[in-house]
């Protein structure tokens, strides 16, 4: 226990404890107002890099980019390091107002060098025209004169690639050739014709002149000859043009060779076999300069055509008189024919029997008919008659007005073919069916018998006949019986043709 006394009441203590505070640090002013100027400064940086223009300013041939506040072509060229003097040459011109991305041309006095008649000449100059930089140096150039630029500044492919627009920067030429025209003579088909040319070679000197030149002609000098500055005389034979047709494809050529024949083996296009060619091999070269090859092949092929067999009858007294019977079946037979096919470029041009035989017999067909005679009997008005054959026919009628085309008072009107009187009883038939003078009966009709003919009776048909007051007109199928007496022997049609069987 401790012996400190304590404060009595209304008494000051003798000691107050109080907590610690702790110290409060206050901003630097300065530090402020330094960071402060950089954040505004670097916002203007900003601000002054993104309103500037970007721009491509090409000092002889270099191009350098920058970004520029400048507003004129001049401006951004001197920020480039490019004072605007009259020593400079400057595209566009210098108080162009400057778009994004523009591409400016500067080019400072600059020596170039001049090779002409034989000298070389140093120019200074700010010209991008190599006719210009001539003329400064008292190079007098002539019409056909030509001037080749053998070195330039100017951007290289890989910065025209990063920056297409640098393509059109122009040429500033560093060092130039003057060719001077030379006075060329041109021999062709005796005919000379002169020109002043600036080329170099022969050939270039033809094509600039307008010439066609083909492989096969002959230039003497060659082509790759060198013209002299005295000139030269150039002489030119024609080859001659020719169009070949051969295996299908066209060959359009120029040649020398005096025959088709030669001009074939040029080409390596030989004839085989009984290959020909139009015009023939040995002539000339044509004027119209047209040559076919044909291509000839022949083949041997064997044709095998069949050959109709006959048929043929036999009679066979076992069956009834129109039966028929098949006693043997007909097999075609075979025609061998050799043929020789000869095609021309492939297509068919003539074919040729060259051997016929016959390489199989056809075998007949063979059938039987019926001569068995029977006797039967049908009933009629006139009671029962006896026929040997039954027929069904297509039955029509006439008179003596309706037949053909006789007239009354002619010698012929009324009778029939066989010069009996048309009236009812005298029947129409076809002889091969139904022989003239065969008794017959025809129900609904009578009977009759066959005495006359008609030129649309044929087969199995027949016309009734009737007198004109008592004409019937007939147009159906009916059945007609050949009545008896039986035909002679010699008389007897035993087979109808083939056309009217039934």
């Amino acid at each position: 226990m401790t012996n400190q006394r304590l404060p009595l009441p209304g008494e000051q203590p003798l000691s107050i404890w109080r907590p610690r505070q702790k110290k409060v640090r206050r901003p630097n002013k300065v530090m402020v107002v330094i960071a402060g100027g950089l954040a505004i400064l670097a916002v203007g940086l900003w601000l002054w890099r993104a309103t500037a223009l970007p721009v491509t300013v090409v000092v002889n041939g270099k191009p350098v980019a920058l970004r520029t506040h400048r507003r004129t072509v001049a401006g951004a060229a001197v920020a480039a390091g490019a004072p605007v003097d009259d020593t400079v040459y400057l595209a566009p011109p210098a108080e162009t107002p400057l778009q994004p991305g523009m591409v400016i041309t500067v080019g400072f006095l600059r020596p170039v060098i001049i090779h002409a008649d034989g000298q070389v000449f140093i120019a200074k100059t700010r010209s991008i025209q190599p006719e210009a930089i001539a003329a400064e140096v008292g190079i007098v150039l002539e019409e056909s004169d030509a001037i080749h630029i053998d070195r330039a500044a100017r951007p290289t492919s890989v910065e025209i690639q990063v920056n297409p627009a640098l393509a059109d920067v122009p040429v500033l030429p560093r060092e130039i050739s003057i060719i001077r025209a030379r006075t060329v003579i041109v021999s062709e088909g005796g005919s000379r014709v002169s020109f002043q040319t600036s080329a170099n070679t022969v050939g270039e000197a033809l094509l600039m002149a307008g010439y066609a030149l083909y492989e096969a002609d002959r230039i003497s000098p060659s082509t790759g000859s060198s013209i002299p500055a005295e000139g030269l005389e150039i002489s030119i034979e024609r080859a001659a043009p020719v169009t070949v047709l051969a295996d299908a494809h066209w060959r359009i050529v120029r040649s020398f060779q005096p025959t088709v024949g030669s001009l074939l083996r040029d080409l390596d296009l030989a004839l085989t076999g009984r290959d020909y060619v139009l015009p023939d091999i040995d002539a000339p070269l044509p004027d119209d300069g047209q040559i076919r090859l044909v291509r000839v092949r022949e083949e041997t092929l064997i044709e095998k055509i069949p050959l109709p067999f006959q048929t043929t009858t036999v009679p066979d007294p076992d069956l009834e008189l129109d039966q028929l019977r098949e006693a043997q079946p007909g097999v075609d037979g075979v025609l061998a024919r050799q043929v020789q096919i000869r095609y021309e470029d492939g297509i068919e041009v003539s074919r040729v029997v060259t051997g016929e035989w016959t390489d199989k017999l056809p075998q007949a067909r063979v059938v039987a008919y019926g001569t068995q005679l029977v006797i039967s009997e049908v009933r009629t008005e006139r009671g029962d008659l006896k026929y040997w054959r039954k027929l069904h026919v297509l039955a029509t009628s006439y008179s003596p007005s309706t037949a053909g085309d006789k007239k009354p008072g002619d010698a012929r009107f009324g009778l029939s073919g066989t010069g009996a009187p048309v009236t009812r009883g005298v029947v129409a038939t076809d002889p091969r069916i139904i022989p003239l003078g065969t008794h017959l009966y025809v129900p609904g009709y009578g009977l009759g018998r066959a005495l006359d003919v008609g030129g649309a009776v044929k087969g199995m048909r027949i016309d009734l006949g009737y007198t004109d007051d008592e004409l019937t007109l007939w147009n159906t199928w009916v059945d007609v019986y050949l009545l008896l007496p039986l035909p002679l022997p010699d008389e007897m049609i035993w087979v109808f043709p083939e056309e009217f069987r039934f």
